[in-house]
């Protein structure tokens, strides 16, 4: 009976979840092309190669095609994105049995309530860099070459969305490492490698050498037919032709001790249960004592983004959510321990239960970017949100 009550109060608040997704995407429709979100999603081809072009392009086209509006097909293909984002994991949890540590995860301040909490995050590219690593855990290879299709198939489309999937290479090669050591068993060769290397430094080249190159006044004009006012300094566009370091000394230049304790603080407290719950199932002997080894490296290989994005806030919730998509991964291969967990999780006490749920689910959460102080309640700060949306609007 707890746990029907349990299950039924999480998908009641994934309900709440998406129903605020499909709501504020579509009222914020009111800001276009204005706010920053849209001039991203406004970024396109006809100036030229350039990087985060290519769904810009896809909905450009499709425009032409069938006569939508740009505003309607962005809308669409967000509130797509976060819809099939999010069923997944309803899907997912009512196939298990939820417990304390899965709790955690669905309502911490920095999962699914984290764009509605920090509205700037919401209806970003982002959604599409998680949901292609999604979709890469779930593929069933069948072999080493179709795995290698998939990898180069998905991580470069999820490149040319956004640049920033170059800084999770490092959970498509481990989940890759996983899937062939563990159920393919067939050996890496040379031309594997090669083609590896060939595809990412083209991937590279395109986003840092050759989108250099393109004509953003064309890409700007092309909109005009359309009547979208923008201009080159506007939003994202405005940081495509920035060089990198420009993004690197904008953000030294801000970062502060207090901004990292800030972090540090929210990114641990959510980590901590991930050490205490996780263990590798004793069928995965080469693995035991590992596993929080390559989470604390996986940790440690997540930094260095922080110094080329301002948005920390934004950045945490992609660290988060890549780093439970991959544990899930694990989880639905049974390399970790599932009965672990269910075990460890019956021995909290409730008052450490409660102190645990109510820090990283209730009390705190990050701002967007690395100057903001902390936010506090966020909860029932997005539900407030929500309901001031609904009474001024419907």
């Amino acid at each position: 009976m707890q746990s029907y009550k349990k299950n039924k109060i999480v998908f009641l608040y994934f309900l709440y979840i998406l129903l605020s997704y499909i709501l504020f995407l579509f009222f914020q429709l009111e800001q276009f092309p204005n706010k920053y979100v849209y001039t991203d999603w406004l970024i396109n081809y006809e100036g030229g190669f350039v990087r985060r072009g290519l769904i810009g392009q896809v909905i450009y086209e499709l425009s032409n095609f069938t006569d939508f509006k740009i505003k309607n097909l962005i809308l669409f293909f967000q509130i797509g994105a976060y819809l099939i984002y999010t069923l997944f994991f309803v899907y997912f949890f009512s196939k298990i049995k939820i417990n304390f540590f899965w709790l955690l995860f669905i309502f911490s301040s920095i999962s699914f309530l984290y764009p509605i909490g920090e509205l700037e995050a919401l209806g970003r590219k982002d959604i599409f860099v998680l949901l292609l690593f999604l979709a890469f855990t779930l593929i069933r290879a069948s072999n080493l070459n179709s795995l290698f299709f998939y990898f180069f198939t998905i991580f470069s489309v999820s490149c040319l969305i956004h640049e920033i999937t170059f800084f999770y290479i490092y959970y498509y090669f481990l989940v890759f490492y996983f899937k062939y050591n563990f159920f393919l068993k067939e050996r890496i060769n040379l031309k594997h490698l090669f083609f590896t290397l060939i595809i990412i430094f083209a991937l590279i080249f395109l986003n840092l050498y050759v989108g250099e190159s393109a004509k953003l006044s064309e890409m700007i004009s092309s909109y005009s037919e359309k009547n979208i006012k923008i201009s080159v300094g506007d939003g994202a566009i405005s940081w495509l032709s920035k060089p990198v370091e420009n993004h690197f000394f904008n953000v030294i230049n801000k970062i502060s001790a207090i901004g990292i304790l800030r972090y540090t603080f929210i990114f641990l407290i959510n980590l901590l249960p991930i050490f205490y719950f996780i263990r590798i199932n004793e069928n995965f002997v080469e693995l035991k004592n590992n596993i929080k080894k390559i989470i604390l490296i996986i940790v440690l290989f997540s930094l260095p983004i922080y110094i080329l994005a301002l948005d920390w806030g934004r950045i945490t919730y992609l660290n988060y959510n890549f780093l439970i998509i991959f544990l899930i991964f694990l989880f639905k291969t049974k390399i970790i321990d599932s009965d672990y967990i269910e075990r460890k999780s019956k021995k909290i006490s409730k008052i450490k239960k409660i102190v645990a749920f109510s820090s990283i689910c209730l009390i705190f959460s990050p701002k967007i970017l690395l100057t903001d102080d902390l936010g506090t309640i966020p909860l029932y700060k997005a539900l407030t949100k929500l309901l001031k949306l609904v009474y001024y609007n419907l």
